[in-house]
């Protein structure tokens, strides 16, 4: 199974552009936020919710840039039908949701210490979750998926499917 280059997955798939981004911007901001938006305190600093705001305007840019890219990649056929369809689907939610959720989380008081906590936790998990599938691209599979090559193609199949047969 050959591995891939960043500059090469950057050019072939562009939503990893936008995983890399949120891995790399989710995880040091949510980890430099979560001592400061506990439940212990009474309120969340402003810096805190400027951050993150900072951190999700961040992300719709890259969404919108992806979004131009895969839309642009259209015009060419691809192979991966399924797998652009997918791309497709998670960059076109992100950059339908990402006004309405801008516009919810500024009127969110800073009082709400117990909402901001879940949303840093879940803004962790969520750029933790985007290096999990960015490290699975480079190393050429998708998580929990298993490439099989037989003469003359390859199958991608669950990997609870396969087995080690000598060919």
């Amino acid at each position: 199974m050959m591995k891939e280059s960043l500059m090469v997955l950057f050019r072939e798939r562009p939503i990893s552009r936008l995983l890399a981004v949120e891995a790399l911007g989710a995880l040091p901001i949510s980890a430099l936020t979560l001592p400061a938006s506990s439940p212990a305190h009474s309120a969340v600093p402003e810096w805190v919710q400027l951050l993150g705001l900072m951190t999700l305007l961040m992300l719709y840019g890259t969404a919108l840039s992806t979004w131009r890219l895969i839309v642009a990649d259209r015009l060419r056929p691809a192979p991966k039908t399924r797998q652009h369809l997918r791309d497709d689907r998670r960059v076109r939610l992100l950059v339908l949701g990402g006004p309405p959720a801008m516009v919810i989380l500024l009127s969110v008081p800073s009082a709400w210490t117990a909402f901001w906590f879940t949303l840093t936790l879940t803004t962790l998990a969520g750029g933790a979750a985007s290096l999990i599938r960015l490290a699975a691209m480079l190393s050429g599979r998708s998580p929990g998926k298993t490439t099989i090559d037989h003469p003359g193609h390859a199958t991608t199949c669950p990997a609870h499917l396969t087995t080690d047969r000598p060919s």
